[in-house]
């Protein structure tokens, strides 16, 4: 399953720099990004459990969309309303990720779970490296609402795969279990492995 990146940190300071955040600001608009996808982990995780995970990442990336929508309105609000968008921004964005790894595992044999880790980060780390370009570039020329129309394209790019998907076939009935994925190190498929042979706990 494919899966459309997050709001990379090292471009949080750029935008918020373009929309007159201070440097004091500047901390919080990151952390409260990173706390509101750390918060929607266990609910997130409790959705992908229970239900088709690719509702769940159709969901996510709709959400995404608005949160995009609402943080460029915010910047001509003030701080507060940009640090409100900053956590919806991060509930939406950040565990698509874990959803989506998960998702991949149902489909995928034991032997073959490090790999499939390893080829999921190398691809997150391409889009890692190019989307800072395109959205720094974005910010320089067209201003930074521009950036956010660039990830709420990639999220809706994400909508359309997953409907299609979906028509192509029907989700795994034995399913692996959720877990908050981690993007930093190969070895995270050889970690979680026998984790995810649990599968998730049907009592919830």
């Amino acid at each position: 399953s494919d899966r459309a990146a997050p709001l990379p940190t090292d471009l949080g300071p750029l935008y918020g720099v373009a929309v007159g955040l201070s440097t004091h600001q500047l901390a919080f608009f990151l952390a409260i990004y990173v706390g509101g996808g750390w918060l929607a982990q266990m609910p997130v995780g409790w959705l992908a459990d229970r239900f088709d995970r690719r509702w769940v990442l159709i969901g996510l990336s709709l959400g995404a969309m608005m949160a995009c929508a609402a943080t460029v309105l915010a910047a001509g609000i003030g701080p507060r309303a940009i640090m409100a968008a900053a956590a919806l921004f991060g509930i939406t964005t950040i565990p698509i990720y874990s959803v989506s790894s998960a998702h991949a595992h149902d489909f995928a044999a034991t032997e073959q779970r490090v790999e499939l880790s390893a080829a999921q980060m190398f691809l997150y780390a391409l889009g890692a490296i190019a989307s800072p370009l395109i959205a720094s570039w974005l910010i320089t020329y067209s201003g930074p609402a521009s950036m956010f129309g660039l990830i709420s394209l990639a999220h809706l790019a994400l909508v359309v795969f997953g409907l299609a998907r979906m028509r192509a076939r029907p989700s795994r009935g034995a399913r692996t279990a959720y877990i908050p994925a981690q993007r930093t190190s190969f070895l995270i498929g050889k970690l979680t492995q026998r984790l995810r042979e649990d599968g998730p706990d049907p009592k919830g």
